[in-house]
Parts: C-alpha cells; sequence; structure tokens
C-alpha cells in the first residue's frame, strides 16, 4: 500500500491568477434614495403600497409628510388654482360621500345639506347651518375637510367660514334613507321619474 503524500499547495501568483476590483461600487437608486432621507430626517418607504391621490388615507398621508418637510425647513409654494362654486360643490359633495362610506353618515350630511356661497377672490367658503350643534361639528372636521378640497382643486388658499342662519331650517337636514331620498328627489325630479318607471321600492 503506497504512502499518502499530501502536496504542498502551489502559491498563487497575484499578478497573474489573482483579479482585484477596486473600482467604487455603483449605489442603486433605492440605497441613495434611503441614505438621502436619512441624512435629511424624513424616512421614505420606497415599498409602500400605492393609494389613491385622493383617498382620506392619501391627504392624511400628505399632511403628515407636509409636517416633516416643514421640520426640515421645506416650504413648498401655495397653490392658487382659480376655483369656483360649482367645482367648490363637487368636490364637498365627493368629499361627503366618502365620510358616508366610512359610517360618518350624519357629518356627511351636514356637509352636504350647508347652505354654501364662495367668494373666489378670498377664496373663503361660507356654511351656513341651522344651529350651534351643527355648525360646532362641521369646524371641528373642517381640517381634513380643507385638506381634501384643496388638494383635489389645487388651491391651498381655499379655507372655510360658518355661520348660523335663520334661513337654513332644520328641515332641510335628512338622516334616514328616506329623508335623504326626498331632498335628492326635490334636487333631482328625474330621480323620482326613474323609480316610478322601473318599479322601484325605497
Amino acid at each position: 500500500m503506497s504512502p499518502n503524500i499530501e502536496a504542498s499547495p502551489t502559491p498563487i501568483e497575484a499578478s497573474e491568477n489573482v483579479n482585484i476590483n477596486t473600482a467604487p461600487v455603483e449605489a442603486s437608486e433605492e440605497s441613495l434614495k434611503r441614505e438621502a432621507s436619512i441624512s435629511d430626517g424624513i424616512n421614505i418607504d420606497t415599498k409602500a403600497s400605492p393609494i389613491s391621490s385622493h383617498s382620506l388615507a392619501a391627504i392624511k398621508a400628505k399632511r403628515a409628510q407636509l409636517t416633516e418637510s416643514k421640520k426640515v425647513g421645506i416650504v413648498a409654494e401655495k397653490r392658487k388654482n382659480p376655483i369656483s362654486l360649482e367645482a367648490v360643490e363637487r368636490e364637498l359633495n365627493a368629499y361627503a360621500e366618502q365620510l358616508e362610506q366610512l359610517g360618518h353618515k350624519i357629518l356627511s350630511s351636514n356637509f352636504q345639506l350647508a347652505k354654501r356661497a364662495l367668494d373666489d377672490e378670498k377664496c373663503e367658503l361660507t356654511l351656513e347651518v341651522p344651529n350651534d350643534t351643527i355648525k360646532k361639528e362641521l369646524q371641528m372636521a373642517a381640517v381634513e375637510a380643507l385638506d381634501f378640497l384643496r388638494d383635489r382643486l389645487s388651491n391651498d388658499l381655499l379655507h372655510f367660514k360658518f355661520k348660523r342662519s335663520k334661513e337654513v331650517m332644520a328641515t332641510e337636514y335628512a338622516y334616514t334613507p328616506d329623508e335623504k331620498y326626498q331632498k335628492l328627489a326635490e334636487k333631482y325630479p328625474q330621480v323620482e321619474t326613474l323609480r316610478k318607471h322601473f318599479n322601484l321600492d325605497l
């Protein structure tokens, strides 16, 4: 039986077989973003799931981002897109519909049925309501409503003015499904025509 002879390792010439790459590694775009966010004090999550830019969740996220921007001295230029009462009412109704979908039916009804007037030069939307209780409820919800409207209308100067008015009767406010339908039919008579045509129940 032949003896086991262990071969000595052959020295490797660095100049011949070893390729040492001394070039700097190029940072990825994602790593650069993360480094920049750390240095600026803002954490940017590049893997966050996309959400609608006009949803209530998106509005809250934008407000939080603006707050962080102010902390590091970043002030965005205010948007001053011209607005009209028709456009404001359309977007306010859209906001009220989102509130209703989230279960805030009374608050939604208060926004929908408040009498509206717009001073386009001051960018001031007046909401007239029948009593102080409804006025306070709308005032408490004003911040998120304004965030939504300003984003949809591209106007950061828009603001609310709340007014208690005897001309706006409490009977204009609808809370039950039947009351809401009656108000809708008064505003859009064709709804009642369609209901009768298709023999629909309330």
